[in-house]
């Protein structure tokens, strides 16, 4: 889109036979949901496998400038991260309301006192506290960015990015497990490994905590902005989904191309020929037929995971490009969506703690979370599709591993395994679901064109201020001397995010103006049209695609 409102000729080459990468709705009704008039019950029979979800917040002006430009506003409806009478069932206690929670209660019984591994000086206050604790002196100092004059926003994002970035060498459990030294002067004392094992368990997916100390920053900036607000739009909520689902913004932003995405064009290897200008040679196989296309330059897209499996040997990535292809971490993630008959969990006398509209409920057991319509709550007869189970991590791969064929014994299991635990969570029997009359799992470790289902950093893969090697500066930079880009949410640093994809699309393009137009008035025009994004900058991008010119990245 921005290449196409700024004259630049595309095209796009797609491997899948679809569009929207990791954007994927599952309509159980097939493409008569699509169709379906709002507040129709026809129209809410589906749920969002990949992205669903999209916070009001300063980080994310983007997404809502993208949902404008292609005319989507009047499908965007609340999202309802919370609820009233969402749940909470751990460490096997009868489930309880969140609302009824009291911090200084052990009502999960994990004390040390009442028999849990938890000291009690750690388990009265409740994990919110110590979570807070823990991220406050970083994301405090994101939320003043926005009370700075645009024009000294970037100067604030980098104090804070720099101030995060140099813990970039501890997990958060290192981060919470080691002492003061090098941290900000308010830096809590080391938890016992209990605790982070307990913080873990109540606040992320398993095994979360071995990753960066950076992303559970930045996931905490997303989900809980430092302080309220609620961006200017059409309606003033802090989140927001998209009616009917999220392929209407996908399928709307093809509709406004010029040049249609060419599907089931897998790329196979990609070299840079000399002479001429020098171009980019990208060989595609489809349906057994292998063609070569030439361009001036190439922005790839695709996860790392499948940029890996292409010959880029005629690129000339550089040492740390390729090690942060190969290296860079991806999270799995895997959802788990029921068609029941109705929506018990909407209906009065159902679940002994009172109806749920929207929100989510958790637990420790297998299915981790499960997410509740947020869409036509208020449609007469709305199909009983729920979201079961959403797991990240070593949840997400250990559920996901039993996402097989329709039918066989590893799917049977699963559908007996999310029953059973959905009814512990929600302290009925499982009959009083009512019929279950389909179901679909999507694991996303299994996506043949995404292999992950979205970057999520290891300790040292940012890089701190100064430190030599950084993967994260490589995989932003430019390579094949300027004609070859890698976009895509894990160039971004906000992972997980269709914010992340857009900041890395204005990167991409910005390089290709620098090294093919050099033209100001075009330069300017782009400025004035799409904006900058707050991680990035015109006077660092320049320098970056200086040191990679110069193989010293």
């Amino acid at each position: 889109m921005i290449l196409q409102d700024l004259g630049i000729p595309y095209q796009i080459l797609e491997a899948s036979d679809r569009i929207g990468g990791r954007i994927l709705t599952h309509r159980f009704n097939g493409s008569a949901g699509y169709d379906a008039p709002k507040g129709t019950s026809a129209r809410y029979d589906y749920f969002d496998v990949g992205a669903m979800r999209y916070p009001r917040i300063p980080f994310m002006d983007r997404v809502f400038d993208l949902f404008e430009r292609v005319g989507i506003n009047d499908l965007l409806v609340p999202y309802h991260l919370g609820g009233e009478n969402n749940l909470l069932y751990l460490n096997s206690r009868a489930p309880i309301r969140k609302s009824d929670v009291e911090p200084d209660k052990d009502v999960f019984q994990v004390s040390e006192s009442n028999g849990g591994g938890v000291p009690d000086a750690f388990a009265l206050p409740g994990p919110d506290h110590w979570i807070n604790q823990t991220y406050e002196p970083f994301r405090r100092l994101f939320g003043e960015l926005y009370d700075s004059p645009v024009e000294d926003r970037f100067r604030k994002f980098r104090i804070a990015w720099d101030a995060l970035t140099r813990q970039d060498h501890h997990s958060t459990r290192s981060y919470m497990r080691s002492g003061k030294d090098g941290k900000p002067e308010d830096a809590l004392p080391p938890f016992p490994e209990s605790v982070a094992h307990w913080l873990e368990t109540f606040e992320a997916s398993t095994g979360n905590f071995n990753l960066a100390f950076v992303e559970s920053v930045l996931d905490s900036l997303d989900f809980d902005w430092p302080f309220p607000t609620t961006c200017p739009g059409p309606t003033e909520y802090p989140w927001v989904c998209i009616d009917g689902g999220s392929d209407h913004l996908v399928n709307e932003m093809a509709r406004v191309l010029h040049s249609k995405p060419i599907l089931d064009q897998r790329v196979t290897k990609m070299a840079l020929l000399h002479g001429n200008g020098d171009q980019v040679e990208v060989t595609s196989t489809s349906g057994g037929r292998t063609s070569t296309r030439r361009y001036s330059h190439v922005i790839s897209t695709v996860p790392l995971s499948c940029l890996g499996a292409i010959d880029t040997d005629g690129l000339g990535l550089l040492y740390n490009q390729k090690q942060a292809i190969r290296a860079l971490n991806y999270d799995s993630s895997t959802k788990v969506g029921i068609k029941f008959k109705t929506r018990w969990w909407e209906k009065e006398g159902v679940i002994p703690t009172g109806p749920i509209r929207g929100g989510q409920s958790s637990s420790d057991t297998q299915i981790r979370t499960c997410v509740y319509p947020s869409y036509g709550i208020d449609t007469p007869d709305a199909p009983g599709v729920l979201i079961v189970s959403y797991t990240w991590g070593q949840d997400a791969r250990r559920i996901g591993s039993l996402a097989r064929e329709k039918g066989s014994k590893a799917d049977e299991m699963l559908l007996e395994l999310t029953l059973d635990e959905l009814a512990k969570m929600h302290g009925v029997p499982k009959e009083k679901f009512g019929p279950v009359e389909d179901h679909y799992v999507y694991n996303w470790d299994l996506d043949e064109h995404a292999r992950g289902a979205f970057a999520l950093y290891g300790p040292g893969q940012f890089g701190g201020p100064g430190d030599d090697g950084k993967l994260f500066a490589s995989i932003k930079a430019p390579a094949a001397g300027g004609k070859f880009v890698i976009a895509g949410e894990a160039t971004s640093a906000h992972h997980g995010w269709v914010q992340g994809a857009l900041n890395s699309a204005w990167r991409a393009v910005y390089y290709v103006l620098l090294d093919k137009y050099q033209d100001k008035d075009l330069l300017q025009r782009f400025f004035d049209r799409w904006g900058i994004p707050d991680e990035e900058s015109t006077v660092n991008l320049p320098k970056l695609a200086a040191l990679a010119l110069d193989h010293v990245l």
